[in-house]
């Protein structure tokens, strides 16, 4: 399948490689590549898990902000990758938070593309509009109508 991206109005478009791919490898080949096995193994976990069983009102979805500012189990600090897979992102940005922030949202975009199922990504400000709510980071929920056209 394939990665589809919903503009702002409306518009969708599918992505099958990830954009700016030279310069995302600049930086995510500064990782040893079992860390980056690490990485993609840890993404591919959380979403098999959302996939695998869908919340009954929200179906499957995550969001890239959500998921890197997590509570951090060894510190008990959100967003803080000390200790966990996602440390060397961190180390390989400069320790610059911002910079490592962006960077793991495009791996997670990496990450999705070569799933199985279709994925929809959205960035939306608000998010949610009807609730009010803006997530910073992008938006990905499973495309089910896609999984039972084929």
């Amino acid at each position: 399948m394939a990665l589809k991206e919903l503009n702002d109005t409306g518009g969708m478009h599918e992505v099958r490689a990830l954009p700016h791919k030279r310069e995302f490898d600049r930086t995510w080949h500064q990782i040893p590549r079992a860390e980056r096995a690490l990485i993609e193994r840890e993404i591919n976990r959380r979403l098999d898990e959302l996939s695998n069983s869908p919340d009954a009102r929200w179906g499957s979805i995550t969001n890239t902000s959500i998921e890197g500012g997590r509570v951090n189990e060894l510190t008990g600090k959100p967003g803080d990758w000390t200790g966990t897979v996602f440390d060397p992102i961190y180390i390989a940005c400069g320790s610059h938070e911002e910079r490592a922030g962006k960077f793991f949202g495009n791996v997670w975009k990496s990450v999705i593309i070569s799933r199985a199922e279709t994925w929809i990504g959205i960035r939306f400000d608000p998010t949610f509009p009807n609730r009010g709510i803006t997530l910073g980071g992008k938006t990905y929920f499973v495309d089910y109508s896609a999984s039972k056209e084929s």
